[in-house]
């Protein structure tokens, strides 16, 4: 589906068609070429929504640390949509850029810190030849298990424990074909996060109300991913025309 201005409304799964990486395919994209200037640039922007049905969210129960985990009941935060029905901590990355903007130092440096018992940020992107520094700031012990998520299946990348605050942690991160990272305590089961990995710096995660924008993008035809945790992966085609500001809205379901 090629998008433009003139019909940017996409409804669900039929709409946005589902989407995985075959093979090996991420490790072996074409190398990205960072420039200085890019002519007539151009700003995909938008906002997501979410019209699907209910989702249930698995709650476990608080048995222990309660001095900083709290009380009664935790979950992952799995699904954040607003009363309005925006969707938030959704990735939307623009794939087949070969040469634009340079990359920013934060986005090879990510960090993962650990706050009454939950993992800080829930979603965030980063460079896929990044490092991550997890840090533990609550006074008590965690155990950080790690796992490279492809096609459905996972593989362990890393597993260690931070037993008191202050342990920082630096760790690469060495995909072998996917490109996303599922985070979880194996001490407090509610803890969760994910770190999604590009090979060019043209992305976004969208805030609480739904939106995203993603400036300086080059002209030309490109392929438009989105990712959520649960919702999981979703691509269409759009046309970026030369100084062009195009403007996105898209429903899942």
């Amino acid at each position: 589906m090629l998008l433009n201005r003139r019909q940017t409304v996409l409804g669900g799964v039929s709409a946005l068609a589902s989407f995985s990486l075959g093979s090996h395919a991420y490790a072996q994209a074409t190398a990205y070429q960072e420039i200085d200037r890019i002519p007539n640039a151009s700003t995909v922007k938008g906002r997501l929504s979410y019209n699907g049905p209910e989702i249930e969210v698995r709650e476990y129960q608080v048995s222990k640390d309660h001095a900083i985990c709290g009380t009664g009941t935790r979950a992952p935060t799995a699904l954040r949509v607003s009363d309005e029905g925006y969707l938030g901590d959704c990735v939307v990355e623009i794939r087949g850029v070969s040469a634009g903007k340079p990359w920013q130092d934060v986005f090879s440096n990510g960090k993962i810190y650990q706050i009454d018992c939950s993992f800080q940020p829930y979603v965030q992107i980063l460079r896929h030849s990044a490092f991550v520094e997890v840090i533990n700031y609550d006074e008590l012990f965690h155990n950080i298990h790690a796992y490279e998520m492809f096609n459905g299946v996972r593989r362990q990348m890393f597993n260690f424990a931070q037993p008191k605050a202050g342990d920082v942690d630096r760790i690469d991160l060495k995909f072998r074909r996917g490109n996303t990272l599922m985070i979880d305590c194996n001490a407090h089961n509610w803890m969760e996060a994910y770190v999604y990995t590009s090979v060019t710096p043209y992305f976004a995660v969208t805030s609480l109300d739904g939106n995203f924008e993603i400036p300086e993008i080059p002209s030309g035809n490109y392929e438009l991913i989105v990712w959520h945790p649960v919702l999981g992966r979703k691509s269409a085609n759009i046309s970026v025309a030369p100084n062009d500001e195009l403007n996105l809205t898209f429903a899942i379901s």
